[in-house]
């Protein structure tokens, strides 16, 4: 009887692993593919106690031994047709995948970026501006600081893209200056969501108290919303079992900034 090469070796991980207590074999099949381009490449690769015995390359059509064992296998593998022809079947499958995937991985979500100040100068202590951009996929952005046309380089500190857990993310750059009467200072902000870089200016004309009171005020309603959704989801499903109902959050409303497109 012939088995295809994903069961026969786990068949034969499954018996070595029911002798050898303690002990671990598994099989990894990787489909490697680009959003951007039509190469689709298969992996395919056993492994044991933490060592990777062989490995199937689709791009090369041949079986790799890395141990003393997985070269014998190699070798008996590369020399049979039928086995070489069942990694040909494999990598359709990534293929097909690769075509049920690639729209989601085209997906795009504008960020809803503030900008606020976390610190006023005072004596010798520089004011601190943050540019927060929220609720933004896919993960790459850049947040750039402009100063009077300027770029700045110095004194900005960033973070990393923060995950929500959502699949979306956060990102929170730091400004430190003394600030100068009639200055300019804007956050610049590029996305796969957007055409081109965004400009998002800081106005200072505003208040300190009345720009947290704006924030406040929009944070509250986003709590709201979720509270309210929240107990629908909870009602309906008491009355009429369980179903899934989109809740659309509302975004953070830039207060103290305004975007220029």
């Amino acid at each position: 009887m012939q088995y295809s090469p994903i069961l026969y070796l786990a068949m034969f991980l499954s018996a070595l692993s029911e002798k050898v207590h303690g002990h671990y074999g598994y099989i990894k099949m990787l489909c490697h593919a680009s959003i951007s381009q039509q190469n689709v490449e298969l992996t395919y690769s056993v492994n044991y106690n933490k060592f990777e015995y062989l490995r199937y390359n689709s791009t090369e059509k041949r079986v790799v031994g890395y141990t003393e064992f997985g070269e014998k296998w190699a070798e008996d593998y590369n020399n049979n047709k039928v086995v070489l022809a069942k990694g040909d079947i494999l990598l359709q499958h990534c293929i097909m995948f690769r075509k049920f995937i690639v729209p989601y991985g085209e997906v795009t979500v504008k960020p809803e970026v503030i900008i606020w100040s976390d610190r006023e100068a005072k004596g010798n202590e520089k004011a601190v501006l943050v540019c927060s951009a929220y609720d933004f996929y896919p993960k790459p952005i850049k947040l750039t600081w402009i100063r009077d046309d300027k770029e700045v380089i110095t004194d900005v500190t960033s973070t990393e893209e923060l995950a929500d857990g959502d699949w979306y993310y956060q990102i929170h750059s730091h400004l430190e200056y003394f600030p100068k009467s009639g200055e300019k200072i804007s956050c610049v902000v590029e996305h796969a969501s957007y055409h081109k870089p965004m400009i998002y200016h800081w106005d200072p004309s505003l208040p300190e108290s009345e720009r947290s009171k704006n924030i406040l005020g929009a944070v509250g309603l986003l709590m709201g919303v979720l509270t309210a959704a929240g107990g629908l989801i909870y009602y309906k499903r008491k009355h009429t079992g369980f179903f899934r109902l989109p809740v659309c959050l509302l975004p953070l409303q830039t207060m103290n900034g305004t975007e220029e497109q």
